[in-house]
């Protein structure tokens, strides 16, 4: 950038060293000053481009968890905290990967959908985030070697033009065994991988997986009269471990869940690598009682606010 200015302002603002120039040379020069420093940051100005659509927003994104995802004090922290550090780590040493459980309609894809909003422009419409789901995207278990294939060089290519690439895996639990040995290369610590660094790159799993346990821990706090906000990860840790030993593919998700080093000094001394790694992996209890009449009422606001955006439906509250 520095490099662009002095160049630019070198040309337009001495005269004496221009008029000493050959037309074809200065040409040349000026040429490249505005292919490779001007017309990209124009270019992006009008269209999407790789990064962020502005340095991240801790604050913006807690404000879209906090008004859109109600029930779910963990997965809001989790996601808090592991998302706004890893984006402000410039020289992260592995993926961010997180692993997020619960059954259908608790809000894990919804919280998938904030995360892309708050990192690009087109959130999951964005060329940089990819959905992929199980049972549509790969429904025939013949085939697992070819979509073996295609998923690892649609990640590779993705990852080679953008960095901080996005990929959402849904119904986890649903994925033929095997097909998740594609996706482990580009998760664990290495710098490169067939000349591609995948280190900036985020990928969410989601899975019905450890749905049941996740049940029972919130029913018995519910039954020892205990509020829902008391429970926290370490209440929920045992459920999600057996889970992921009862599904092949959360198992293997698992090894892989991490945390960016900005939180683990938040960790109690003492802490073990089960610990981190319950930071990466939010479980996502069921709905409580008293939660729907307000999430319908904000809804309602909001839809009244935007009765005449077409496109209110992104304006939607999620009841979890």
């Amino acid at each position: 950038m520095k490099l662009g200015r002095a160049a630019l302002g070198l040309l337009l603002l001495a005269p004496l060293a221009v008029r000493a120039v050959e037309p074809i040379s200065l040409g040349l020069a000026l040429a490249g000053v505005l292919t490779g420093y001007i017309y990209p940051r124009l270019y992006c100005l009008f269209a999407e481009c790789c990064g962020q659509k502005r340095s991240l927003s801790r604050e913006a994104l807690q404000k879209d968890l906090d008004s859109k995802l109600f029930g779910q004090h963990l997965a809001k922290k989790v996601i808090l905290n592991a998302v706004s550090g890893f984006i402000s780590n410039p020289k992260p040493k592995k993926p961010l990967t997180l692993s997020l459980h619960g059954w259908t309609g608790t809000g894990k894809n919804f919280v998938s959908k904030i995360i892309a909003e708050n990192i690009y422009e087109g959130g999951l419409n964005s060329d940089y985030v990819h959905l992929f789901v199980a049972t549509l995207h790969f429904p025939h278990a013949s085939n697992i070697t070819l979509y073996k294939d295609q998923l690892q060089l649609w990640i590779r290519g993705n990852v080679s033009t953008c960095a901080r690439s996005i990929f959402i895996f849904d119904e986890m639990d649903k994925m033929h065994a095997g097909l998740i040995d594609a996706i482990k290369p580009f998760l664990d610590y290495y710098d490169h991988v067939d000349g591609v660094s995948y280190q900036k790159a985020i990928f969410i799993f989601l899975s019905n997986a450890g749905a049941e346990r996740i049940t029972d821990v919130a029913l018995d706090f519910w039954r020892s009269g205990k509020q829902r906000e008391e429970i926290k990860l370490k209440d929920m840790e045992p459920a999600l471990s057996v889970s992921a030993f009862n599904n092949k593919n959360s198992e293997e998700v698992e090894r892989f869940t991490n945390v960016p080093e900005e939180l683990t000094s938040g960790i109690q001394s003492g802490g073990t690598r089960t610990d981190t790694q319950a930071l990466s992996r939010p479980p996502f209890p069921p709905p409580p009682s008293s939660h729907p009449l307000t999430c319908r009422s904000l809804s309602f606001t909001k839809q009244e606010t935007n009765r005449l955006d077409s496109n209110s439906a992104s304006a939607m509250t999620v009841c979890v």
